[in-house]
């Protein structure tokens, strides 16, 4: 199992470097990444995967609701469709159906 976390609300100044040296004081980050949209923009929210699950709680007590940019951050562990990857491919979650 993953130690994924989720962070929302970022700030459109914050860089993946910014979330990996906030999460490291908590303990070891493996990855530190801030989703971009279409057109590369961030999209106001992020995932950091931590080493283990005792880094992860610590993490996110610590970082919940602290300031990050000028934006209070919503830290929780992240959900089980995002912690698995393979979970949209094997359920066929973005098929195309024909119109008759």
């Amino acid at each position: 199992m993953t130690n994924k976390i989720y962070v929302g609300n970022i700030s459109e100044l914050t860089t993946d470097s910014d979330l990996f040296s906030l999460f490291s004081k908590s303990g070891q980050v493996m990855t530190a990444k801030i989703s971009v949209g279409i057109d590369m923009k961030n999209t106001g929210h992020g995932y950091v995967t931590m080493n283990n699950d005792k880094d992860m709680e610590k993490a996110i007590l610590k970082c919940n609701n602290s300031l990050l940019k000028g934006n209070r951050i919503r830290v929780i562990e992240a959900h089980f469709i995002d912690k698995n990857r393979d979970y949209l491919s094997k359920q066929n979650r973005f098929r195309t159906y024909r119109r008759f």
